[in-house]
């Protein structure tokens, strides 16, 4: 007996699914240190764009400086905007890092799961439930924690956010196959 049609579509989206989530995953293990090299970049950038305005100050007539001033204070305002859009309290780096391991090890279940529906083994059903939960489960704690009071900045809430959709995909998967016919995974049908 084959392979059933749901399970090779359920099987290659956990895949994809599980290989782009592992990328995902080393991305947030790598977050903090991205977030402070953009952070000196952003710095150094409007520390010499502050330096040049100054510089082209020196060089016009004092009823200009003023107008020099508030471009001045332009930049600092700018520089407060990236600096809070790049904050992230030391509680969420930690725990942004913490899910990265957390999520690249669930990851790599689910595409362990996703191989073992399309091989069909007796216990192919069981483990794609199982990895399943554990991924709803690892998706909805990073959301709870990185969307709590304790974590702050724009990174941090967006990352916890974003845990919803997959909580939905999850869902989806585990409606596909509990709804769907799974004589082929059978004892007796397996070859």
């Amino acid at each position: 007996m084959k392979t059933p049609t749901w399970a090779t579509v359920v099987g290659i989206a956990m895949i994809v699914l599980g290989g782009c989530s592992v990328m995902n995953d080393i991305k947030s293990i790598t977050l903090p240190v991205i977030l402070e090299k953009q952070k000196s970049l952003m710095t150094k950038k409007m520390h010499e764009a502050r330096t040049h305005a100054q510089d082209s100050v020196a060089t016009k007539l004092d009823s200009v400086a003023t107008a020099d001033d508030d471009r001045e204070e332009s930049f600092d305002k700018k520089q407060k905007k990236v600096d809070e859009m790049l904050k992230l309290s030391e509680f969420s780096k930690t725990w942004i890092v913490r899910f990265g391991y957390i999520g690249v090890f669930s990851a790599v279940l689910y595409l362990v799961g996703g191989i073992f529906l399309l091989v069909r083994k007796s216990f192919s059903i069981k483990l794609a439930y199982a990895v399943l939960i554990i991924s709803i489960l690892s998706s909805a704690a990073q959301a709870v924690v990185l969307t709590s009071g304790q974590s702050s900045g724009i990174i941090a809430l967006s990352t916890g956010l974003s845990q919803l959709f997959g909580i939905v995909i999850d869902i989806i998967l585990m409606a596909v196959i509990f709804s769907s016919d799974k004589e082929a995974y059978s004892q007796q049908n397996l070859s």
